[in-house]
């Protein structure tokens, strides 16, 4: 008898629990920057509310490109609050319609959240990056506007001994800088593209801190064989 009553009374308590949850809503989840010239850089803030009854938290935020450079807070959201995610586009290097992606992992019950970035651009003669491929040979560096990237080739990584997908690699990377330089790890964003992994900061001061890890950790066959067993 005793058991049956805890039964009953576990239900209610576990069916309240089940609602007990954070929920967001934003104003937009998309913004079309509409036509834009190459090499210029467009800020956005995507806002939102935290409108369910828990704290809410992103605990992550990738993008499609290196282009696109978000900030945002980890700090824990509380129900009825606000906030939002700053977002950068640079338009150097693209032309014509572009599509990008944000793409956010958060506590929600459906966790990924995708937010979804439009432009048209048309070229600009005056536009010129600054880019460096003697000085950190294999590795690249080229500097835009607004972010910086350390370039590694995919080539240069199959060569060091890594057999897996560019896709792998770009996950890889984030998890051996994370493991060397917490605070680097938290500032930069991975991409890849066109055969190459893109190393993003916004601040150029970083620039050699990742290098140095990426050599030592990367470019080294022992050490990246020992990463790839061990993630």
């Amino acid at each position: 008898m005793i058991r049956k009553i805890i039964y009953t009374l576990c239900i209610p308590l576990n069916a309240i629990s089940s609602f007990a949850q954070p929920n967001v809503e934003f104003d937009t989840k998309k913004i079309d920057f509409g036509t834009i010239l190459e090499g210029t850089i467009n800020p956005f803030r995507f806002h939102y509310k935290n409108i369910g009854n828990q704290p809410f938290s992103i605990s992550n935020v990738s993008v499609t490109c290196g282009c696109t450079a978000p900030v945002w807070s980890k700090k824990e959201l509380l129900p009825g609050d606000t906030a939002s995610i700053y977002i950068e586009f640079n338009s150097a290097n693209k032309l014509g319609p572009v599509s990008k992606g944000v793409n956010l992992m958060t506590n929600c019950p459906s966790p990924l959240i995708g937010l979804l970035i439009y432009a048209n651009i048309i070229p600009d003669s005056n536009f010129i990056p600054t880019f460096d491929s003697l000085s950190y040979k294999p590795l690249k560096t080229t500097h835009y506007k607004s972010y910086n990237q350390v370039i590694v080739s995919f080539k240069t990584l199959q060569k060091k001994g890594f057999n897996g997908t560019l896709s792998e690699a770009e996950e890889l990377i984030p998890k051996i800088i994370k493991s060397n330089n917490q605070p680097l790890y938290e500032i930069v964003w991975v991409t890849s593209e066109n055969g190459l992994l893109m190393i993003n900061m916004l601040d150029k001061k970083f620039e050699k801190e990742i290098i140095s890890i990426v050599k030592k950790e990367i470019l080294n066959k022992k050490r990246l064989r020992f990463w790839v067993k061990k993630i």
